[in-house]
């Protein structure tokens, strides 16, 4: 693995920070592409968007902040080190998600629903690209396995082998990401409709709920994290369901016919 990708002055640049910032850029980039498709003002979503990439970074850091609060007391300089616990991919999604739609409500502007059709396909890859820079630092590990897939992680010993879970991610995210442009084909022509975010979201959740079986929660912070993680998919489950049922309705009994 490769966690550091070079050294530069003394100063360390980790290829974990590096790859999730070009994850994340491309999301963004691409999200704005996208908001012509749904006939979103692109000025009043780039305000929506910049509140909701500070609040999916905070949702990111929550557990480690949570955990460790006398730490980033006492040293605040620390806040931004992303070596020190990671980002939580779920507490990202949910601090964007809470943000959004604070922001659609209070500014009645844009519609909430459109943002996130707009938005689902480039979180999607920005989960794809991201994972691969926690597979290069060595984080997010699985458990052992002698599984075809299995890879030896440098901090391990010699010929102990963990199932690659940051891959799972990645190639999950991918195909997820695949099905919905295909889905997405179907139902973009209509004005209004509200399928591709809620069936991204169940597809995202499913996945996550069976993949994170192969994951290690050594540490308290991994534990807990994995915790709630678990709990906020499950119970969100419903959540997405009647949002799909929703947007299928708006779809086959009012767009369709006309």
């Amino acid at each position: 693995m490769y966690p550091t990708l070079f050294t530069i002055f003394g100063f360390r640049v980790d290829t974990y920070s590096v790859v999730w910032f070009i994850a994340l850029s491309l999301a963004i980039v691409w999200v704005i592409k996208r908001l012509e498709l749904y006939e979103i003002d692109e000025d009043e979503a780039r305000t929506i968007m910049s509140v909701s990439f500070f609040c999916m970074l905070l949702g990111a850091r929550s557990p480690e902040y949570i955990a460790n609060w006398k730490i980033y007391f006492n040293r605040p300089s620390l806040l931004l080190d992303l070596n020190r616990g990671g980002l939580h991919e779920v507490g990202a999604i949910s601090g964007a998600f809470l943000a959004a739609f604070l922001m659609s409500v209070i500014r009645r502007k844009i519609s909430f629903l459109k943002l996130c059709e707009a938005a689902a396909m480039p979180a999607l890859l920005a989960i794809a690209v991201g994972r691969w820079g926690c597979f290069l630092n060595g984080c997010c590990v699985g458990l052992h396995s002698d599984f075809f897939t299995a890879v030896h992680f440098p901090r391990d010993a010699e010929g102990f082998l963990r199932h690659p879970v940051q891959v799972y991610y990645s190639l999950a995210a991918f195909v997820i990401m695949f099905v919905m442009l295909f889905v997405e084909k179907k139902f973009t022509r209509y004005k209004y409709h509200s399928v591709i975010a809620p069936l991204t979201l169940i597809l995202y959740s499913l996945m996550r709920i069976f993949v994170d079986y192969t994951r290690v929660r050594g540490s308290l912070l991994s534990r807990v994290a994995h915790h709630w993680n678990y709990k906020l998919l499950v119970y969100a489950l419903p959540l997405e369901i009647l949002w799909l049922v929703y947007g299928a309705y708006i779809y086959f009994f009012r767009e369709a016919r006309k």
